[in-house]
C-alpha cells in the first residue's frame, strides 16, 4: 500500500467514518421502512415518499462530510480539519496532504449529490408518476363502463349495471382518484368505440370494464383494467363466487384498481372502500330494483312500485339507509302529484329513518333530505345539501335537476338555467332533464321556449303522458288551443292522470262548458282525492254550472281545509296561499283579502298571485281595486290577458271602460 492510501485509511479509522456511515445506513433503512408502511394509510401524497427517498440519498454525502470534518469529544464538537488546531492540539504547519484530505470528502459530496439527483429524476420520471400532458388525460383517472350481462333480461341487466355503479361509487370516494361521470362512461359503453377512443373522450388514463353472469346463488364477475393510452389490459380477474359475496367482489375490484394505479389512500379512504350498503344480499337486489323504478319515471304508479321494492328491502334489513332514502324520494314525487298531506308525512318519516341510520348522511340520504327541505320551503338548507351531493357525485344529473328547481324557487333564474343545462349536458337523451327545464320555463312564463323544450321531451319519450300534458299547457298559454287540446287528449290516452283531467277541465271551463269541466275534475279526483286544486276547480265549475249551492260550498270547504294543511308543511307557498284566499272568499270569510295580499307580497307581485287577489276583491265588491290588480298582472305577464278576457267570473266588469281597455290592448 502506498503511503497516501495508508495515510487515507488511517484517517478514515481515526475519524470513525465507516462507523458513522454504517449507523446512517441502518437509520435510513428504518426511516424508509416506516415511511413505506405509514405514508399511504395516512393519506400523504405520492411525492411524500419520493421526497423522503431523495432526503435519505442526499443525507449520505452530508453524513460523510460531517464524519470527516467534525469530531465529538468530551469537551464538545470541534472541527477536525488538518489545517485547524483544536484547544488541546499542538500547533502545526500546514501540509500538502491537507489539501487531499479536504478534497476527498468534497468530491464524495459532489458525486453523491449528482448521483442522488440522477436517481431521483429516474424515480419520478421528471415529474408526477401520472403525468398530465397537454393533449392527454391524467393517468390517475379512470372511467367505469357499464358491465355487460350474459342475457337480455331486465333483472340481469340492472344487476350488472348496479354492480358497476357500486364500484364507481366506491372509487369516487377516493379523493386522489379522478372518476369520470357515470352518465358519460355508461353512455359510451356500447358506442362501438375502441378503448383508446373511449378513454380519450372521457379524458381518463384507464378504463374498467367487465361482465356479470348470475345463475341462482352463483355469480361470475369478470373485471378488466385497460390502459387507455395503449389499449392493453393492465389487470384482469374472474370472480366465481356465491351471490352473497357480491359486496366483497366490489371491494376487491376497487382495491385492485387503487393498487394498480398506485393511488395513495388515508385510513378513512380505506374504511370507505370496505363499506357495504347492506348486510343482506336480497335486500340489496330489491333496492337495485326500486332504484331502477325510481329513475325510470315520475309516474305515481311506478313510484308506488318503487316504494314496494324499497319496503321489501327494509323487511330484510331495517337499517338499510339507502332504501329509506328511496322511499322518501318516491313519496315526495307522489306528493308533488297528489298534494296529499299523508304522502308528505310518510316521506318525512322515511327521510328521518334514513338520517337516523346514516348519521354521516351519504349521497342518497342528503339527496332525499334536500328534497324534503325544499317541499317545506327551507330552500337555503335544501341548496346546501344538494351542493354537497354534487361535490361527492358530480355526474349525478338528478342532483343538478334538484338544484335547478331549488334555484327557481329562490328566484335565481340564471343559476337555475345553468343547473338544468348541466343536467342535460350530463344526460342529453334523458327526457326527465329536458322536462325539468321545460317546467321551469313554463313556471317562469317563457311559454314559447317551454313549448319548444316540451316538443323535445315528447320526441325523446313519446309514450310518457306528462310530457304531452306539459306541452298542452304551454301551447294553451300561447293561445294555440287546438294544439293544446290535442296534446291534452294524447296525455289522457297514454295515461289517465290528475294532471291530464285537470287540464282538460280548465279547457272546458274557459270555453263555458261548466258541466263538462266539472266531470273532468271529478275524474281527476280519482287520481288525487286530497288535492285542494282539484276540489277548488270542481267547486268553481259546479258554481257556474248552476249546481246546488251546497254541493259547490262543500267542495270549497274541502279545498280550503286541504290547502290549509299544505300551508302547514310549507308556509312560504304563495300559490297555495292565493288559492286558499280565493276559496275563503267564496265561503264569505273575512280573512280572505288579507291572505290574498300576503300571497302577492310573498310572490313579489307575481301575475298569478295578483290574479287571485283580483278575484277575491271582486267577490267582496271592490271592482276598481280588482281591475287595478288585473292591470298589474298583465304588466307582469301579458299572457294573462286571455285568462282575463275568457274568465266567466270577470264578466261583471265587461261594461267598465278600464276593463275594456285592458282586454282590448294588443
Amino acid at each position: 500500500m502506498t503511503p497516501f492510501f495508508r495515510q487515507l485509511a488511517n484517517e478514515i479509522r481515526r475519524r470513525k467514518v465507516l462507523r458513522v456511515l454504517a449507523f446512517y445506513a441502518v437509520s435510513a433503512w428504518l426511516v424508509l421502512q416506516i415511511g413505506e408502511v405509514t405514508f399511504e394509510p395516512l393519506g400523504l401524497p405520492d411525492w411524500s415518499m419520493r421526497t423522503l427517498i431523495f432526503t435519505v440519498i442526499m443525507g449520505f454525502p452530508v453524513s460523510l462530510v460531517l464524519a470527516w470534518v467534525i469530531d465529538i469529544r468530551s469537551d464538545g464538537l470541534i472541527f477536525d480539519l488538518p489545517l485547524w488546531v483544536g484547544d488541546t492540539d499542538a500547533p502545526r504547519t500546514a501540509r500538502k496532504s491537507d489539501l487531499i484530505y479536504l478534497l476527498v470528502p468534497a468530491m464524495l459530496l459532489i458525486g453523491g449529490t449528482y448521483k442522488g439527483i440522477e436517481l431521483f429524476t429516474e424515480r419520478v420520471g421528471g415529474g408526477d408518476p401520472f403525468p398530465i400532458s397537454a393533449d392527454g388525460p391524467s393517468r390517475a383517472s379512470i372511467g367505469v363502463l357499464a358491465f355487460e350481462s350474459f342475457d337480455d333480461s331486465s333483472d340481469s341487466q340492472f344487476f350488472a349495471n348496479g354492480l358497476a355503479e357500486e364500484i364507481l361509487f366506491l372509487l369516487n370516494g377516493v379523493p386522489s382518484l379522478d372518476v369520470a361521470a357515470r352518465s358519460s362512461s355508461f353512455q359510451l359503453s356500447n358506442a362501438g368505440l375502441s378503448a383508446t377512443e373511449v378513454a380519450e373522450r372521457l379524458n381518463v388514463g384507464f378504463l374498467l370494464e367487465g361482465s356479470a353472469r348470475r345463475s341462482g346463488d352463483q355469480i361470475r364477475v369478470t373485471a378488466q383494467l385497460v390502459d387507455g393510452e395503449k389499449g392493453l389490459y393492465q389487470w384482469s380477474q374472474v370472480f366465481d363466487r356465491q351471490l352473497s359475496d357480491v359486496f366483497t367482489i366490489q371491494q376487491e375490484i376497487a382495491h385492485a384498481v387503487v393498487r394498480e394505479l398506485k393511488v395513495a389512500m388515508s385510513l378513512d379512504d380505506e374504511a370507505r372502500l370496505d363499506q357495504t350498503p347492506t348486510k343482506d344480499i336480497d335486500a340489496y337486489l330489491l333496492f337495485l330494483q326500486g332504484r331502477e323504478q325510481l329513475r325510470s319515471s315520475i309516474d305515481a304508479d311506478i313510484m308506488r312500485r318503487a316504494i314496494a321494492s324499497f319496503e321489501q328491502a327494509l323487511l330484510k334489513d331495517a337499517s338499510f339507509a339507502r332504501a329509506h332514502a328511496g322511499i322518501c324520494e318516491a313519496r315526495l314525487r307522489i306528493y308533488e302529484i297528489t298534494n296529499a298531506i299523508s304522502d308528505f308525512e310518510q316521506a318525512e318519516d322515511a327521510c328521518n329513518n334514513a338520517a337516523s341510520v346514516d348519521p354521516e348522511q351519504l349521497t342518497d340520504t342528503r339527496m332525499a333530505m334536500a328534497q324534503l327541505n325544499r317541499a317545506r320551503g327551507r330552500l337555503t338548507i335544501a341548496a346546501d345539501l344538494i351542493e354537497q351531493v354534487i361535490v361527492n357525485a358530480p355526474d349525478d344529473a338528478a342532483a343538478y335537476i334538484a338544484l335547478g328547481e331549488i334555484r327557481s324557487d329562490q328566484k335565481r333564474e340564471a343559476e337555475a338555467r345553468s343547473a338544468f343545462a348541466n343536467a342535460i349536458e350530463l344526460k342529453p337523451s334523458d327526457w326527465r332533464a329536458h322536462e325539468a327545464l321545460a317546467s321551469f320555463l313554463y313556471r317562469n312564463e317563457f311559454y314559447e321556449e317551454a313549448a319548444g323544450v316540451y316538443e323535445e321531451v315528447t320526441r325523446l319519450a313519446p309514450e310518457v303522458a306528462s310530457g304531452h300534458a306539459g306541452k298542452g299547457a304551454a301551447y294553451w298559454m300561447l293561445d294555440e288551443l287546438e294544439t293544446a287540446e290535442a296534446a291534452y287528449r294524447r296525455s289522457l290516452a297514454l295515461k289517465p292522470s290528475r294532471q291530464g283531467y285537470t287540464n282538460m277541465g280548465l279547457r272546458f271551463y274557459y270555453a263555458g262548458r261548466f258541466d263538462d269541466a266539472a266531470d273532468m275534475q271529478r275524474e281527476a279526483l280519482k287520481y288525487a282525492p286530497d288535492d285542494h286544486r282539484v276540489w277548488g276547480r270542481l267547486a268553481e265549475s259546479l258554481r257556474l254550472a248552476g249546481a246546488a249551492g251546497s254541493e259547490s260550498a262543500e267542495a270549497y270547504v274541502r279545498a280550503r281545509d286541504l290547502a290549509s294543511g299544505n300551508l302547514q308543511i310549507n308556509p312560504s307557498d304563495w300559490s297555495t296561499r292565493g288559492l286558499l284566499a280565493l276559496y275563503s272568499a267564496h265561503l264569505g270569510q273575512d280573512d280572505a283579502l288579507a291572505e290574498a295580499a300576503r300571497a302577492v307580497a310573498d310572490s313579489e307581485e307575481n301575475a298569478e298571485a295578483l290574479y287571485y287577489e283580483a278575484l277575491c276583491l271582486l267577490e267582496f265588491g271592490s271592482e276598481a281595486e280588482a281591475v287595478d290588480r288585473l292591470h298589474r298582472a298583465v304588466e307582469g305577464n301579458a299572457g294573462y290577458r286571455r285568462f282575463i278576457r275568457d274568465d266567466p267570473d270577470l264578466a261583471v266588469l265587461a261594461e267598465r271602460a278600464d276593463f275594456q281597455a285592458l282586454v282590448s290592448e294588443p
